[in-house]
């Protein structure tokens, strides 16, 4: 898997299923005895008007983005989550078919192929 693609399907398979996902469950909570706190969040956004549910809905969507942004930044050692001179180096690799592909680190990086998607 080229980097490209690995940062192309967490903004597909992550960011975005997770917000839609969200919005599914504030407009109907799932469950016979959905979580009170969901439930809260329901009659809320229920009551909304439907351009304050998009607006909701578009601010969702930045959270997510910014989040999935900072993760990479994180990978990519640019965003450091230690205390310390001593950072960590992360390393992924993706392997199908016997084949390995370095996805991070690599000569781009993962935060910047997310911003030219």
């Amino acid at each position: 898997m080229e980097p490209k693609r690995f940062v192309a399907a967490l903004e597909r398979e992550c960011r975005d299923s997770a917000v839609e996902g969200c919005l599914e469950d504030f407009e109907s909570p799932p469950g016979r005895r959905p979580d009170p706190t969901l439930v809260q969040i329901s009659n809320w956004f229920n009551s909304l008007a439907p351009d304050d549910r998009e607006m909701v809905a578009r601010a969702m969507r930045e959270a997510a983005d910014a989040t999935l942004f900072g993760v990479l930044c994180v990978l990519d050692g640019v965003r450091p989550i230690e205390d310390g001179a001593e950072k960590s180096c992360f390393k992924l690799i993706a392997e199908k078919d016997n084949k390995q592909s370095v996805i991070c680190p690599g000569t781009v990086d993962l935060h910047d192929l997310k911003q030219s998607l």
